[in-house]
């Protein structure tokens, strides 16, 4: 815009506080950020303040004096954008007080950039204080994954852990609720792991009057305030008989977005000071537990609850002797389409990701018991990826069991009782190098998890070959599914990761099912940067 203002003062010699401004507008366009002439109208304004306790003839006069100002600023807009004052015209006039400003224009771009820096600022303040004012719960991040079924036996991932963040890997476990390191607190009975014990110097100890402590506690004999100490202090139970007992401590951790960002949270974890059974192991491979249920107290539920991923999380897990694969929370890296999804039961008490199991065929042929088709298995089927291997209730593992060794024997292999890898191993002419070589010899498992129809084949996950057998240091091949009777779950199917690899496992927990989709874990997201890998370097 330009223009002008004329400004009236009352005169010197005048009383009181008289005040008449005018405006003269003449409007602009902007094209390519230059500003050009336009005829354009405007309106002009005029307003007069009347001085209190004067005569009415005063006032009549100022307000004229008024609108022969607001009359001369409309002749000189109608000139034209240019104002020209006389000198002589000046003078007379000098009595009057009339002061003429020109008015210049504010352009769009400068208040775009202000706008920009702001936002600039403020996501820069955000960051600082670990919030990212963007995310409204849609920001995925990404892990890779390490490990295998075998030797290793297990799938870990890295994160980052307090301020300055330091590196830990932590076994990742659907099964599990709460997320834990081995801890010097000081520690009592722990098994270093790859980076050493984690120092909760820094850290805050969670009160044991907070609803997370009631929640990790619960069936616990723990008291808040024993002691005259608010701590809340927390004992795991594994299905395999190990345990660990410590500590709630609340801690940064450093989430690293698929859009190539940083971003630190604050997160409730345990410090571990006193592991039995197998955790005590020397030298562990990890340096705790990563807990992935739909628990409040598990990560992905805390990350939901503070905004900043929906409550989704999912797996790919590679096959063969160097595994890896990658881990994400959010719903980001979810298939849009060719997705298998099947509900999750038991919800919202129920905290682990069971489905149903109705049947299961071995070669494109139902499994039978007696004649009739396999019963046992409405009670229910989780996906657990703290589980190496698969297991079956009692009398659907004898079953399906019987079938494969006869299958086996079939095939000229021959059961080695001296290879104590697994329960049960074959060996063939000459040593197996990898389970390609045995694929000839078994058939392809199916878990058939209900929802066939007339348009649908239903929700069925095949298991070639590699996602039951393994190759032994000894070259036989051994069956990976295992009966659940000697993992103390007589009661419950469990779909452990050597199943689950060479497949896309998603975890729904907003819209409560549970998903998967063949995919080739090796190839990590696109969006997957480099600075993700560099974390096991």
């Amino acid at each position: 815009m330009r223009g002008v203002v004329i400004i009236s003062m009352p005169r010197t010699d005048s009383e009181g506080k008289t005040l008449c401004a005018a405006f003269a507008v003449q409007g602009q366009q902007q094209q390519q950020q230059q500003p050009q002439q336009q005829n354009v109208s405007s309106v002009s304004s005029s307003a007069a303040v009347p001085m209190r306790r004067l005569r009415r003839r005063r006032r009549i006069r100022r307000f004229s004096l008024c609108a022969i100002v607001v009359a001369a600023a409309i002749f000189l807009w109608l000139r034209g954008p240019t104002l020209t004052t006389n000198s002589e015209e000046q003078e007379e006039d000098e009595d009057k007080q009339v002061h003429v400003y020109p008015l210049y224009p504010k352009y769009a771009p400068v208040r775009t950039k202000m706008v920009q820096m702001r936002r600039t600022l403020l996501e820069r303040d955000m960051q600082r204080l670990g919030r990212v004012a963007t995310n409204n719960g849609n920001a995925t991040a990404v892990v890779p994954i390490r490990g295998n079924i075998y030797p290793d036996g297990l799938y870990y991932m890295a994160l980052l852990v307090g301020r300055p963040a330091k590196l830990y890997f932590l076994d990742m476990d659907t099964g599990s609720d709460l997320t834990w390191l081995q801890c010097d607190a000081p520690c009592r009975s722990c098994a270093p792991g790859p980076h050493g014990l984690y120092d909760p110097r820094k850290a805050e100890l969670v009160d044991c009057r907070l609803p997370v402590c009631s929640h990790v506690q619960s069936g616990s004999s723990y008291s808040c305030n024993a002691g005259g100490v608010n701590q809340c202090d927390y004992d795991v139970e594994y299905a395999d008989g190990s345990s660990t007992m410590g500590v709630l401590m609340q801690d940064f951790i450093t989430l690293m977005l698929i859009n190539g960002t940083r971003t630190q949270r604050k997160a409730v974890l345990g410090c571990g000071y006193d592991q039995q059974g197998a955790l005590a192991q020397s030298p562990a491979s990890t340096d705790g537990v990563l807990g992935l249920s739909n628990s409040k107290v598990a990560l992905s539920s805390q990350l939901a609850e503070q905004g900043i991923i929906n409550n989704v999380i999912g797996h790919c897990l590679a096959g063969g002797s160097n595994g890896g694969g990658y881990l994400f929370f959010g719903d980001e890296l979810v298939p849009s389409w060719g997705m298998t999804w099947a509900p999750l039961l038991g919800r919202p008490a129920m905290e682990n990701y069971q489905t149903h199991l109705y049947s299961i065929r071995y070669g494109g042929d139902k499994v039978e018991m007696n004649g009739d088709e396999l019963s046992g298995l409405d009670g229910g089927t989780i996906f657990d990826s703290g589980t190496s291997f698969t297991y079956l209730v009692p009398e659907v593992y004898k079953t399906l069991l019987a079938v494969i060794q006869e299958q086996a024997t079939r095939s000229g292999l021959v059961q080695v009782e001296s290879d104590d890898t697994l329960p049960f191993c074959w060996r063939g002419a000459s040593p197996f190098q990898s389970v390609s070589d045995v694929s000839r010899y078994f058939k392809s498992v199916t878990l058939d998890f209900g929802g066939s129809n007339w348009f649908s084949t239903g929700r069925t996950m095949d298991l070639t070959p590699d996602g039951y057998l393994i190759i032994s240091t000894q070259g036989n091949v051994c069956l990976g599914i295992l009966d659940a009777s000697g993992a103390s779950i007589e009661a419950m199917n469990i779909v452990g990761d050597i199943s689950m690899r060479g497949y896309l496992v998603v975890y729904d927990n907003v819209q409560q099912r549970i998903g998967w989709i063949r995919r080739n874990c090796h190839n990590r997201p696109t969006r997957m940067t480099n600075q993700f890998t560099s974390l096991f370097n």
